[in-house]
């Protein structure tokens, strides 16, 4: 098994890519930056702190989501916070889009800032989990909360893209999903 990585106040896409596949990231402290895209088996241990999101990542021409998580990899979001800062609000519709394998565990996805679209266009969607793909376990005390500003705001969603397999998500053990 690979040696656990720790990176003490600062998770970025660069520190990121530094993380083998299958090591577990381990925040150190509440950390504040750009979005990432998951391209490989990963644990990122959020061990009660909070990343906080100012700049998006996504396809070309809409970097709007925090996480980016690319298919064919298993990924764990455990024992933390995820949330978009509120001077970036304008930046995000989608808090994590998932084409993935994906267990989040104990985590509090929180889109509250989720405002692009109804800053810009009034009939737009926001999602804080997006999923596309994949199997999806939400545990323990998994809170996700959506926008609750517009009528398209959604805690998350299930939504088969192009070729992928089907996603399939299951909602165990407590926890609040509002949106």
């Amino acid at each position: 098994m690979a040696q656990p990585s720790g990176f003490s106040g600062f998770f970025s896409a660069a520190a990121f890519a530094a993380a083998n596949p299958g090591d577990i990231i381990t925040l150190l402290t509440d950390a504040t930056g750009s979005g990432v895209v998951i391209n490989k088996d990963i644990t990122i241990d959020f061990a009660g702190y909070t990343y906080t999101f100012t700049e998006g990542v996504g396809s070309s021409g809409t970097p709007s989501n925090g996480f980016q998580i690319l298919k064919d990899n298993d990924v764990v979001l455990k024992n933390g916070t995820l949330e978009v800062a509120e001077a970036s609000k304008d930046k995000f519709y989608i808090l994590v889009q998932n084409y993935a394998d994906l267990t989040v565990e104990d985590m509090t996805l929180d889109g509250t800032n989720l405002d692009k679209w109804s800053l810009v266009e009034a009939d737009q969607d926001s999602y804080v989990l997006s999923n596309n793909s994949g199997t999806v376990n939400i545990t323990g005390e998994t809170n996700i909360i959506a926008n609750n500003e517009g009528d398209k705001a959604y805690a998350f969603d299930v939504c088969k893209f192009a070729s992928y397999t089907e996603p399939v998500v299951t909602v165990a053990d407590t926890g609040t999903i509002k949106g």
